[in-house]
C-alpha cells in the first residue's frame, strides 16, 4: 500500500508498492466486443432448425419462463429460468436472466413487479422489490449480462417449478465443440428446443452456433444429454454467423458466498482463491477478520468496517513486508509503522491514503536513513538524510526525494558542500570545504560541477581565480603562490596552461610565450628578475631548442639539444 519514491545519486532506490485494491472483489474480463456487432437475435444458416420440446425435457422446460416487468416507466417483456440452491441447509430460489431485460433501474425502483409466464399464463410469484423481503444480485460490475433476483414464494405458488441444476465448473476451452442445446420461447412464441455447438471461449463469455430468435435472450443453456447448466444465452451477431452467451458458474459462486456474508461470522471465498474469516453485518465485512492469500497465507488482520480496513491493524505483502498501523477507508491513514521482509523497520511515522505523509523517519537497508517532512510518499521540506554509522550525509531541504534550495553535503572522508541545490545535484552558488574547514572552492556550480567564475584553492596555500567549464580550469584565469604572488596568468584548457600566458618563478624570472600541455611549447621569452631577456627562442616541452642568449652585453644566437648547449655565435655587441 505505502509508496515512496526514487531517490538518486548517493542514495538507494526505495521499493515501489503498487497493491491491487482487494476491496474490489468484481470479476475483470478479458477482451471486449464491438458494440457495433451485437444485435437481438439471429437465425443461423448452418444450425439444425428448431424441434419442439420432448417428454425428456419437461421437468427442464417447466424452469424457463416469459418474463414481464411493470415498473414506473412502463413495461418489459424478456426471458429467464428458476434455480434453486441449497447453501448450508438453507434453500435459496432465484430467479436468473439478463441484465438487458432485468435492469439496474428496475431493481431500485421499489414499485417493480415481475410476473412470470408459463403457457401464457402470467403469475405473480410474489417478488415486489423493495420490502425487504428480496436478494438482489446484478453483475454489470463484471461485464456478464446476467442479473439474478431472489423468489421469496411465501404462497408457493411457483414452487414446483423450480429446477436444481447439475452447474457445470468448466469454465475453459475443453468445451469448445462441445454438443449444446437451449430450450427456448423463439420469437416469444411457444418454447421450442435449438441445438449446436460451443464455437469460442473468451475466459466467462462464449460465441455458440444454436438458433435463437426474438425473446430468446435469458435462456439456460445446457450441455447435450445432460441436465447441466452452463450459461444463459444473452444475444445474436449482426451477420448472424455465431451468438453469445456468459458461463453462469462464476456467478452462482459468487451468489452463494454472499448468501454466506449474511451471517454474523462466517468465511467468505473470492474468485481467485483469496478469502475472508471473521464477523459480518448488513452482508458486509464488520468487526474482526482475516483477510488471507489464495495460498492460505494472511494479507490482512485486524478491524474491518464495511468491507474496508478501518481502525487498527496488520497488512502483509506477498513479498513479505508488512505494515501495522491505523487503517481508514481501506488504506493507510494515521500513525504506522512499514517493516522489510527481515524485520527491521523502513518507515516509521504518518500516511495518508497509503502515503507517507507528514513527519517520519525512513531506512534504507544499507543502513542509512532520512528524517523529515514528507509528502505525497515522498521526501518533500525540510529534512535530513544519515550516513549508516550516525553521521550526517545531507542537511536541507528536499522536494520529491531530491535535494533542492539550500542545503549542506557532508562527504565520507569530512569534506561539505554548502550552497545550492536543484534536481538533486549542487546547482548554483555554493562553497567546498575542506574536512579541516577551510575553502576548497567557491564560485558557480552546473550539476556537481565547477562552472563559470569561481576560486580553487589548494590545500598548500596556492590558489586560481578564473573561469571554469566541466569541473576543470578553462578559460582565462590566474595562479597564484600561497603568498598571494602572481604564478601563472593566461589561458587554461582541462587544468593546464594552454595558449598564451606568462608563468613567474618564485625567484622574480618569468616567461612570456606559448603553452601546451601544461609546458612552455613554441615561441617565447624567459626573462631575469631585473626584466632583461635571458633566452628569446623556440620551446618544446620546456626545453630550449634555439634562441637567443643574452650574456656579457652581447648577444648569441645558439643552438640547443635537449637542453644543452650545441654550439654559440656573435650576432653582435
Amino acid at each position: 500500500m505505502g509508496v515512496c519514491g526514487e531517490n538518486i545519486n548517493k542514495r538507494k532506490e526505495d521499493t515501489q508498492i503498487n497493491k491491487n485494491n482487494k476491496n474490489n472483489k468484481s470479476i475483470q474480463r478479458i477482451g471486449k466486443r464491438n458494440k457495433k456487432d451485437r444485435v437481438k437475435e439471429g437465425i443461423i444458416k448452418t444450425s439444425s432448425p428448431f424441434e419442439k420440446i420432448n417428454d425428456d425435457l419437461s421437468n427442464i422446460s417447466r424452469a424457463i419462463c416469459k418474463i414481464k416487468i411493470e415498473y414506473k416507466l412502463g413495461r418489459i417483456m424478456g426471458t429467464g429460468f428458476l434455480l434453486k440452491f441449497n447453501i448450508e441447509k438453507e434453500m435459496f430460489y432465484c430467479l436468473i436472466s439478463n441484465e438487458h431485460v432485468i435492469k439496474n433501474d428496475i431493481l431500485q425502483d421499489n414499485n417493480t413487479i415481475i410476473l412470470l409466464s408459463y403457457d401464457n399464463e402470467f403469475k405473480n410469484a410474489n417478488i415486489k422489490l423493495g420490502n425487504k423481503k428480496r436478494y438482489i444480485k446484478s453483475f454489470i460490475d463484471i461485464d456478464l449480462d446476467i442479473t439474478l433476483v431472489e423468489i421469496l414464494d411465501e404462497d408457493n405458488i411457483i414452487k414446483d417449478y423450480f429446477l436444481f441444476p447439475e452447474l457445470e465448473n468448466m469454465v475453459n476451452n475443453k468445451l469448445i465443440n462441445n454438443k449444446i442445446y437451449i430450450p427456448q420461447y423463439a420469437g416469444g412464441k411457444e418454447l421450442v428446443n435449438g441445438r449446436g455447438i460451443i464455437k469460442e471461449i473468451n475466459r466467462y463469455e462464449f460465441t455458440h452456433l444454436v438458433n435463437t430468435e426474438k425473446g430468446s435472450s435469458g435462456s439456460p443453456i445446457f450441455l447435450e444429454n445432460s441436465t447441466k447448466v452452463i450459461g444463459i444465452h444473452k444475444e445474436g451477431h449482426k451477420d448472424k454467423t455465431e451468438n453469445y452467451g456468459d458461463f453462469i458458474y462464476p456467478v452462482i459462486n459468487i451468489i452463494k458466498n454472499d448468501i454466506k456474508r449474511k451471517r454474523n461470522n462466517g468465511k467468505y471465498i473470492y474468485e481467485d482463491g483469496e478469502y475472508y474469516i471473521g464477523e459480518f453485518k448488513n452482508n458486509l465485512f464488520n468487526g474482526k477478520g482475516i483477510r488471507y492469500y489464495s495460498n492460505g497465507k494472511i494479507e490482512y488482520e485486524g478491524h474491518f468496517i464495511n468491507d474496508k480496513y478501518e481502525g487498527n491493524g496488520k497488512y502483509i505483502y506477498q513479498n513479505g513486508e508488512y505494515y501495522i498501523g491505523e487503517f481508514k477507508n481501506g488504506l493507510f491513514n494515521g500513525k504506522g509503522i512499514r517493516y522489510y521482509s527481515n524485520g527491521k523497520i523502513e518507515y516509521e511515522g504518518h500516511f495518508i491514503n497509503d502515503k507517507y505523509e507528514g513527519n517520519g523517519k525512513y531506512i534504507y537497508q544499507n543502513g542509512e536513513y532520512y528524517i523529515g517532512e514528507f509528502k505525497n510518499g515522498l521526501f518533500n521540506g525540510k529534512g535530513i538524510i544519515y550516513y549508516s554509522n550516525g553521521k550526517i550525509e545531507y542537511e536541507g531541504h528536499f522536494i520529491n526525494d531530491k535535494y533542492e534550495g539550500n542545503g549542506k553535503y557532508i562527504y565520507q572522508n569530512g569534506e561539505y558542500y554548502i550552497g545550492e541545490f536543484k534536481n538533486d545535484l549542487f546547482n548554483g552558488k555554493g562553497i567546498i570545504y575542506y574536512s579541516n574547514g577551510k575553502i576548497e572552492y567557491e564560485g558557480h556550480f552546473i550539476n556537481d560541477k565547477y562552472e563559470g567564475n569561481g576560486k580553487y584553492i589548494y590545500q598548500n596555500g596556492e590558489y586560481y581565480i578564473g573561469e571554469f567549464k566541466n569541473g576543470l580550469f578553462n578559460g582565462k584565469g590566474i595562479r597564484y603562490y600561497s603568498n598571494g604572488k602572481i604564478k601563472y596568468e593566461g589561458h587554461f584548457i582541462n587544468d593546464k596552461y594552454e595558449g598564451n600566458g606568462k608563468y613567474i618563478y618564485q625567484n622574480g624570472e618569468y616567461y612570456i610565450g606559448e603553452f601546451k600541455n601544461n609546458l612552455f611549447n613554441g615561441k617565447g621569452i624567459r626573462y631575469y628578475s631585473n626584466g632583461k631577456i635571458k633566452y628569446k627562442g623556440h620551446f618544446i616541452n620546456s626545453k630550449y631548442e634555439w634562441q637567443y642568449i643574452y650574456e656579457n652585453d652581447e648577444y648569441y644566437l645558439s643552438a640547443f639539444k635537449n637542453n644543452i648547449l650545441n654550439g654559440k655565435r656573435i650576432i653582435y655587441n
